[in-house]
């Protein structure tokens, strides 16, 4: 039975304030930045790290504003299109198209170099109707405070796996 996906709110860089507010979740990992952007372009990865069942992305190489991937969390296909796009540092998305009973949705990744390694700082949000979006925002929020840690052993186990180049 094919799943009835509904179109979200076209949001963006308004939508989660990310230039002006703290990240909601972040972790620094003693590793080059570089390594934690390879791990975040591996769709394999990710259903590793967090509490996905799959992640295609749907757009060819090289990546960039106007990307898209589709993203399954159980029996739930999200279609995601890329916003914001900085090579190596920053990817934000919002939510296209899903099953899901919000309005909108978005999250932006930035990894950022510091003197041990580097830090993955993240924003994000789902807007609904009251209480669902604070509902949803918040298991977001805590699935990457929980799967950030899993993502450094994951880089750790295997650390030749995320060497660019």
């Amino acid at each position: 039975m094919a799943q009835k996906l509904k179109q979200h709110e076209k949001v963006g860089e308004e939508f989660l304030s990310a230039d002006t507010t703290p990240p909601d979740a972040t972790h620094r990992f003693p590793f080059p930045a570089d390594m934690v952007w390879a791990a975040l372009l591996d769709a394999k990865a990710w259903t590793e790290w967090l509490p996905l069942t799959g992640v295609t992305w749907t757009s060819p190489e090289p990546f960039g504003v106007g990307t898209t991937r589709i993203v399954e969390a159980g029996k739930a296909a999200i279609e995601e299109s890329f916003y914001a796009w900085e090579e190596g540092r920053r990817m934000a998305f919002r939510f296209e198209r899903s099953p899901l009973p919000i309005k909108a949705g978005a999250e932006d990744y930035r990894v950022v170099e510091t003197p041990e390694g580097c830090e993955l700082q993240w924003w994000g949000k789902a807007k609904a109707i009251f209480p669902l979006g604070w509902l949803v925002t918040r298991q977001l929020r805590a699935g990457l405070k929980k799967g950030m840690p899993d993502l450094e052993a994951l880089i750790a186990k295997d650390p030749e796996r995320f060497k660019r180049g």
